[in-house]
C-alpha cells in the first residue's frame, strides 16, 4: 500500500492521484485505485469519480487494468450497543462509467 494523495502548501489543499485516487494496493494480481473517506463522504466521493472532470482518468484507470474501489469508514452498531469502525467497500466499474459517460452526453 502507498499514500498516492499529496498537500499542496501553496494552494492549501489535498491532491488525489488523477484527481480520485488517495491509495495504490498492489495485491499481487491486480493494482487497486483507492478513495479513502468518512461514511457521510462515500456517495459525494461516487459522484466524484463519475463527474465530467474525473470520467476520463477514472475510465483510462479502469481500461489499463486497475481496479477502483471506495472505502468509507463510520462508527456502526445497534441503537443501545457499542459502536465499531465498520468499513463499506463499494467497487466503481467500466459499467459505471458507461453509464456516466451516457448521462453526460443524454
Amino acid at each position: 500500500v502507498q499514500v498516492v494523495e499529496r498537500w499542496n502548501p501553496y494552494a492549501r489543499v489535498r491532491v488525489d492521484l488523477f484527481g480520485v485516487i488517495d491509495l495504490v494496493v498492489l495485491t499481487g494480481s491486480a493494482i487497486v485505485g483507492v478513495q479513502a473517506c468518512a461514511g457521510a463522504s462515500h456517495a459525494a466521493r461516487r459522484t466524484k469519480m463519475l463527474d465530467a472532470e474525473h470520467l476520463a482518468s477514472t475510465g483510462l484507470w479502469l481500461a489499463s487494468g486497475g481496479v477502483l474501489e471506495i472505502w468509507s469508514w463510520a462508527k456502526r452498531g445497534a441503537r443501545g450497543q457499542r459502536k465499531v469502525w465498520t468499513i463499506r467497500e463499494e467497487a466503481i466499474t467500466a459499467l459505471d462509467v458507461r453509464l456516466a459517460a451516457q448521462e453526460r452526453a443524454a
